[in-house]
């Protein structure tokens, strides 16, 4: 994921290394109009914000955090884009459990890039919504509306049946990733309520 050129100036901008030796340079200035330093002052600024810039560590964090954000709303606008684009060729039906996988999409993008979320579920999730679904979708499509409604091509199944049905296992499959996540979630809280009643358990708060 390619963070943007736009929010590349907006890290550079608020990041910690340019507020400090920004603030190193006014110091600076205010010396040259006080009359503190004359000569030289220009280089004496600009080697003032070079202090500041080096002497600080890089945001890091933040830096990650931003391209998480925006990963994670690739992939949520990614699933919305698939879902406009799609609703006027599918079958109102498809369109549901579209509506549905998207919706699990949205609440679990979150815990995939804040690492909330097991590597196993995390590549299935990535794999249904960037490969899976937009195959299945792209393969309907292509299909004239009669043909896909009225011709049995395999099982006695028609293909808006056969997608119907490709989709409800996707959305399955989600469901199970949301399920095993949200349980992971509950076990961790399960498991730090018991580490409370243990730490706290002797304790007496009676004076």
């Amino acid at each position: 994921m390619q963070v943007s050129f736009k929010m590349k100036v907006l890290l550079f901008l608020y990041g910690s290394k340019n507020l400090v030796g920004c603030a190193l340079a006014l110091a600076g200035l205010a010396m040259f109009f006080a009359g503190v330093i004359d000569d030289w002052w220009l280089p004496i600024v600009a080697g003032l914000y070079a202090v500041g810039w080096l002497a600080v560590p890089a945001d890091r964090e933040l830096e990650v955090q931003v391209r998480n954000e925006a990963t994670q709303a690739d992939l949520v606008e990614g699933m919305a884009v698939l879902v406009k684009d799609s609703r006027a060729k599918l079958p109102r039906e498809a369109v549901e459990r579209l509506e549905r996988i998207q919706s699990t999409v949205v609440e679990l993008a979150p815990k995939l890039f804040d690492g909330g979320m097991a590597m196993d579920y995390a590549i299935s999730l990535i794999n249904a919504v960037t490969r899976d679904l937009p195959e299945t979708v792209r393969n309907y499509v292509h299909l004239p509306t009669a043909f896909a409604n009225l011709h049995v091509i395999q099982g006695g199944k028609t293909c808006k049946e056969l997608l119907v049905e490709q989709l409800d296992l996707l959305n399955s499959q989600l469901a199970k990733i949301a399920e095993n996540v949200y349980k992971d979630d509950a076990d961790a809280l399960v498991v730090n309520g018991k580490f409370l009643q243990e730490k706290f358990h002797s304790l007496s708060f009676v004076g």
